[in-house]
Parts: C-alpha cells; sequence; structure tokens
C-alpha cells in the first residue's frame, strides 16, 4: 500500500517536471529572443508550439509570432534564411494568439504589431514587383507571371489586414490592380480597378488600364468607351489616357475623334514631337485615302505637312517624321506625273505644268529622306526613294553615291 502510493506521488513529480520542462521552452524562446539569438528562440518555440501542454497558450503562439516577424526582418543572412516562411508563420501564429486568448491579455500588443505584419507584406508584393519587372525586361514571361501572381498574394494579404485594422487602403488595392494586370489575371485587375474607380481614387492610369482591358482582353467595346470617357472627364488634361484613348479611336477606325484628341494632346504638350508626328500620319492616311474628294485630300495635306514640320523642329534628329515627309511629297509628285502622262497630246503646256509642279514637290522632299538617310544609312526603302529622284532630276552624281550604297546591300 505504501509503495503504491510512492509510486503515485513519483508519478505526479514526473508529471509535474515534464509540463514544467514544455513551459521552460516558452521561457527559453522568450529569453532567446530578448537576446538576439533568433536560432534558438525558434528552435524553442517551434517545441512549444506542437506539445500537448503549451500548444493551446495564447502566450506561446503570442511569442512565436514576435520571433518569426523578426526572423523575417532580420539583416542576418543566417537568421534569415531560417524559414523562407516566417512572414506567413508569423501572421499565422497572430491570428492562433488571438483565437486562443480569451481574456485578451494579448490583444493590445497583438493589434500593436499587425501594422508591422501588414508593411511586411506590402514591402514583400514588392519585392515580388520589382522581381516580375525585373523577368518581364528580360522577357521572360513564364517566370515575370508568377512573381506577379505571387505579388497580388502578398498585396491583398497587407489589405486584409488593414481592414482588420479598420484601414481601408486604397493604395494596396492600386498595387493589386497593376500587379493582377501585368500577371495576366484580367479578371481580378478588373475587379480591382471597378473598385477604385467607385472610390474615385486620384490616379488616371486605372482609368487607362481598365479602358484597355475592357476593349483588348474582355472585348467589351461598350465598356471601353464608357471607361475612357469617364476617366477623361475627371481628368482632361492627363496626356497619358488621352493618348490611351486616341489609340482606341485608331483601333476603332473613328479618326476623327482621334485627330481631336491628338490636336488637344498638342495643347497639352507643345514639346513632344511624338504627337505631332501622330498627327501627320493620321492627316497622311486622309491624302491616302482616294475615297475622300480631292479638296478634303489637299486638306489633309497641309495638315500633314504642317504636323510633320513641327515634329521635325522639336526634334530634327527623328527619323519617322522625316521620312514620312519625303514619302508625302513623292506620293504628290507622284500622282501629278500619272494624270500629265493621261494627258492627250495637244495639252503639252498642261503636261509641262504638270511635270514642273511635280518636280518641285521632288525637290521639296530631297532634305527630309537625305536627312532620313543620314539618320538611318542603311534603311533601303529610303535609298530606292532617293535613286528615282535623283534619276528623275538628273542628279547623276548623287545618283553614282546611292547607286554604289545600294549594291552594297
Amino acid at each position: 500500500m505504501i509503495m503504491k502510493k510512492f509510486a503515485f506521488i513519483i508519478g505526479l513529480i514526473v508529471t509535474a517536471y515534464f509540463g514544467f520542462s514544455q513551459n521552460s521552452k516558452v521561457v527559453s524562446a522568450y529569453n532567446y529572443h530578448n537576446s538576439g539569438k533568433l536560432d534558438k528562440a525558434k528552435e524553442s518555440i517551434d517545441l512549444a508550439t506542437v506539445h500537448v501542454k503549451t500548444m493551446g497558450n495564447a502566450k506561446t503562439w503570442f511569442y512565436r509570432g514576435n520571433i518569426y516577424i523578426d526572423i523575417y526582418r532580420s539583416e542576418d543572412s543566417i537568421y534569415k534564411n531560417l524559414d523562407p516562411d516566417a512572414l506567413s508563420k508569423a501572421y499565422e501564429a497572430y491570428l492562433k494568439a488571438q483565437e486562443l486568448d480569451a481574456k485578451k491579455q494579448y490583444m493590445v500588443d497583438i493589434l500593436t504589431r499587425m501594422p508591422i505584419i501588414g508593411e511586411a507584406y506590402f514591402n514583400d508584393g514588392a519585392k515580388l514587383y520589382n522581381k516580375g519587372m525585373t523577368a518581364l525586361n528580360a522577357q521572360d514571361s513564364v517566370l515575370s507571371r508568377e512573381e506577379f501572381k505571387q505579388s497580388v498574394i502578398s498585396f491583398e494579404t497587407a489589405y486584409e489586414i488593414y481592414q482588420e485594422m479598420g484601414r481601408v487602403d486604397t493604395t494596396t488595392i492600386y498595387y493589386v490592380s497593376i500587379a493582377a494586370e501585368l500577371g495576366e489575371d484580367y479578371d481580378k485587375a478588373i475587379t480591382n480597378l471597378e473598385t477604385l474607380m467607385e472610390m474615385n481614387y486620384p490616379e488616371a492610369s486605372i482609368y487607362s488600364s481598365a479602358g484597355s482591358i475592357y476593349y483588348t482582353q474582355l472585348k467589351d467595346t461598350l465598356k471601353a468607351t464608357a471607361t475612357y470617357a469617364a476617366g477623361r472627364e475627371r481628368f482632361p488634361d492627363d496626356l497619358n489616357l488621352l493618348l490611351n484613348e486616341t489609340n482606341f479611336f485608331l483601333a476603332e477606325e473613328e479618326t476623327e475623334k482621334a485627330l481631336n484628341n491628338l490636336k488637344l494632346a498638342a495643347e497639352i504638350d507643345e514639346t513632344n514631337p511624338t504627337i505631332f508626328f501622330a498627327i501627320g500620319a493620321k492627316y497622311n492616311e486622309v491624302v491616302d485615302d482616294t475615297s475622300k474628294t480631292n479638296e478634303m485630300r489637299r486638306g489633309a495635306f497641309e495638315q500633314a505637312t504642317s504636323a510633320y514640320k513641327k515634329s521635325i523642329e522639336i526634334k530634327p534628329d527623328y527619323f519617322d517624321p522625316n521620312y514620312n515627309m519625303g514619302a508625302l511629297y513623292v506620293n504628290a509628285a507622284a500622282t501629278l506625273i500619272e494624270v500629265a502622262n493621261e494627258l492627250p497630246l495637244d495639252q503639252q503646256a498642261k503636261y509641262d505644268s504638270l511635270k514642273t509642279e511635280a518636280n518641285q514637290y521632288l525637290g521639296d522632299c530631297l532634305p527630309y529622306l537625305e536627312k532620313a538617310l543620314e539618320l538611318q544609312p542603311d534603311d533601303r526603302s529610303t535609298m530606292i526613294s532617293l535613286k528615282e529622284i535623283y534619276t528623275r532630276l538628273k542628279m547623276y552624281d548623287e545618283l553614282k553615291v546611292i547607286d554604289a550604297k545600294l549594291e552594297e546591300e
């Protein structure tokens, strides 16, 4: 009888000691953490979170959250590499601590630390986003999509944490929409963009992105039209949005609307050569359109040359307007020569007049095409055009030079 009682007492002592041993793991984790020994702290708290005596304590999980967030934030590579998933484990630990903390003993401390977790997730999303951009620039579309996908997850987690704190963070929604679009998750991108538009987010690019997704990905022209219009109403002076809407009009072959937008763009930015080149190119299309009246085509010719000249004035070494300006004059000369060649033999005066006018156009085009060739010496189209002009204008020395260049090609 005495022996049995003694054994029972020994059993109690052993059990109590074992329970104390496990509680000491929590204490050890706390002490190791305070002394900056994150590896030892992690080892102790990991044991405590899987033992039946301590796994149900809010304190255990609260300490685990503190330790793991510091592992994530550590600048020491040894500690930083203790766990690649330290951030999510810290967040999960705090949530578990909240769940177990019936007396709300750690509530204030956890709420104080949650902004740190949210900020960490946001920063993690930004890092992944930058990795996605690097992969995208390297033309690795598979890797870029994966990085952007992971970026979205981190940004979304940050937003959820901010929401739990009673904070509506529209900037995070914005980054979710950008990363989702770049990651080709267009449904998620448009959902977040619509949220931002409803919240009147002060960024014109959300309308450009939404309009583009509606049009190119979701094939919804009506929504694209409405989105661009709404954006232009809110941000009438935003050049990028205006040009994005212009590209939409161009794709839909709404020439008049596109030209009106380009004229507005020129007023917003009078120093942008690309805008004036685009205006010239659009009027150039009208010049080439034989279904238009001669009066309309002549008017478009004047508008095109004026726009090209403005573009070249701003940026003299801009190849495209130089080439297009030369081509515009060459085509005008070709049209006159064609008309002249169809005249009856008794209209020699008219023929001579047309040929003189055509040669004038050819002379006018030379400075532009020669500049274009100077800017792009290997452009064969420019060389062929110059060969034809030199031949017609009997500029034989120049013709020999261009023939030699063509033979080298």
